[in-house]
C-alpha cells in the first residue's frame, strides 16, 4: 500500500448528521485544513444495510456523499463497524452479541458467521471508495463482544477473555472473505485491540500497565491462527494490517480513578505498548505489515489546564509515533466535541464515559463554532498546515446554523 498517510482523524459524523443536523461532508474540510489526509468513519452494517443482502438506500446516499467528499479532497478512508446481523433464534436481531460458539454444521453461531460474511461482502460492494475496512472495535471487551441477551441480563455472565478471542479469529477470518468476495483491492484491518483490566472483561495480570493489553490481546489472537484448529493458518486470511488503540491513561496509584482523567505524558512507556504489540506480530511471521493506530487522543474535560498541557502531549505523541517504522496512520480521536449537542439533548449524564467522552473534540462543537481547541493548533503544527482553522470552523459552523 502507498505510504504518506500518517497524520488521520476519527469521527462518526453520519452519525452526527442524523442526531445534530450537520452536513457531514463539510466537516472533511476542518480534517483536510489541520493537515491530515486520513479519516475514520463509522460505518455500522446494521445502520447501513437492513439485512446482510439489502441496503438502506438512504443510508447509502449519506455515506456516499461523505465518501466522495473525501475521494476529492484525497483523504483515505477507513471504515469502521462494530455492529452486526444475528439470526431468527437470538433473542437479539442485531449489536455487539453473539451465541455461545458451536460449530456444528447450522447452528446459531455458524448462521451468525455467515450474515457476518455477507454483510460484509454486500457493504464492500457498496463503498469502493473505502480503501482499508476496519471490521471490528475493542472486541477483547465485553461491552464490544458479549453473549446474545448480555445487556438485558443482569450482565454477570459474559464470555471469558478466552471466549472472546475465540471468537473474534471466527469473525475476522468471515469478515475478511467477505469483503475480497467483492472487492479484492480493499484492504482489511484487524478488529482493534484496546486495553485490558479484568473488570472491562481482560485477563491480563493486574499489575502490568493496562495499554500492554494490545500485546497480551495480539498474542492470543496469533496464536490461534497459528494453532491449525481455526479455518486458517495464515494472518493474511484473516486481516492485510493491523490495528489497535494506544490511548494514554493515567498510572496514579488512586482508588477509582477515570483512566482518562489527568493522564501521564506519553513516553518510553508509551513506546513500549506499541512496541511490544509489534514484536506479536513480528513473533508471528507477521512483521512486514502496517499498523493502524485507529484510536488514540485526550479528553480535558473542560478543563482549559487539561486542555493546554494534553495539546502538547498530543504533539509528543504524534512525534514518538513518528518514529515507529511500522505504523502506516495514527487517529487522532475525535475531530468534534460532543458537549453542545448532548446538552441540547438533554442526556450529557448518560454519555457512556460522561464528560470525558465529551470532550475528546479537536474542535468545538458546531453551535459553539467548530473553533479549534488547542489540540487542533497542536496537531496542524505538526503536519505544517497553514490553513486558517478558527476561519474554516466559523465558515462551517455558520453553514450549520443556516441549515438548523
Amino acid at each position: 500500500m502507498e505510504t504518506g498517510r500518517f497524520y488521520g482523524v476519527g469521527e462518526p459524523l453520519i452519525q452526527r448528521q442524523r442526531d445534530q443536523g450537520i452536513d457531514a461532508p463539510a466537516y472533511l474540510d476542518l480534517v483536510k485544513g489541520l493537515g491530515c489526509n486520513a479519516f475514520r468513519s463509522w460505518m455500522h452494517l446494521t445502520e447501513i444495510l437492513k439485512s446482510p443482502t439489502e441496503a438502506d438506500p438512504e443510508a447509502v446516499a449519506l455515506h456516499t456523499r461523505l465518501l466522495d467528499r473525501a475521494v476529492e479532497l484525497d483523504i483515505e478512508v477507513t471504515g469502521m463497524s462494530h455492529e452486526w446481523f444475528l439470526p431468527e433464534g437470538c433473542r437479539q436481531k442485531s449489536g455487539h452479541a453473539m451465541p455461545a460458539r458451536d460449530l456444528t454444521e447450522g447452528s446459531l453461531y455458524i448462521q451468525a458467521l455467515h450474515m457476518l460474511e455477507q454483510s460484509w461482502c454486500t457493504m464492500a460492494g457498496l463503498f469502493p471508495q473505502v480503501k482499508i475496512w476496519e471490521i471490528g472495535n475493542e472486541w477483547n471487551l465485553d461491552a464490544f463482544l458479549h453473549p446474545d441477551g448480555f445487556l438485558d441480563s443482569d450482565m454477570s455472565h459474559p464470555f471469558t477473555a478466552d471466549e472472546k478471542m475465540d471468537i473474534a479469529v471466527d469473525m475476522m477470518y468471515f469478515a475478511a472473505r467477505g469483503v475480497r468476495r467483492v472487492n479484492p483491492d480493499a484492504k482489511v484491518a484487524s478488529f482493534s485491540p484496546a486495553l485490558s483490566t479484568p473488570g472491562l472483561g481482560g485477563d491480563m495480570p493486574d499489575y502490568l500497565p493496562v495499554m500492554f493489553g494490545v500485546a497480551w490481546t495480539l498474542d492470543k489472537i496469533y496464536s490461534r491462527i497459528r494453532s491449525g484448529e481455526f479455518w486458517s493458518t495464515d494472518p493474511d486470511d484473516y486481516f492485510d494490517l493491523v490495528a489497535w488503540h494506544p490511548y494514554v491513561f493515567t498510572n496514579k496509584d488512586v482508588p477509582d480513578a477515570d483512566l482518562f482523567m489527568d493522564v501521564d505524558e506519553p513516553d518510553q512507556l508509551w513506546k513500549s505498548y506499541n512496541d511490544a504489540a509489534y514484536k506479536v506480530m513480528k513473533k508471528y511471521g507477521d512483521g512486514h505489515k502496517q499498523v493502524l493506530l485507529t484510536e488514540t487522543g485526550f479528553t480535558d474535560c473542560g478543563n482549559e489546564e487539561w486542555e493546554k498541557r494534553y495539546a502538547g502531549y498530543n504533539k509528543k505523541l504524534l512525534s514518538i509515533a513518528r518514529t515507529l517504522p511500522y505504523v502506516r496512520t495514527l487517529h487522532n480521536f475525535r475531530l468534534l466535541n460532543e458537549n453542545a449537542m448532548l446538552k441540547r439533548a438533554g442526556i450529557e449524564d448518560n454519555q457512556i464515559g460522561g464528560l470525558t467522552e465529551v470532550y475528546f473534540g479537536i474542535f468545538t462543537d458546531p453551535e459553539d463554532g467548530c473553533q479549534p481547541r488547542a489540540r487542533a493548533r497542536a496537531i496542524q503544527e505538526m503536519t505544517g498546515s497553514t490553513a486558517d482553522l478558527t476561519k474554516l470552523g466559523q465558515e462551517i459552523s455558520r453553514r450549520y446554523i443556516s441549515i438548523s
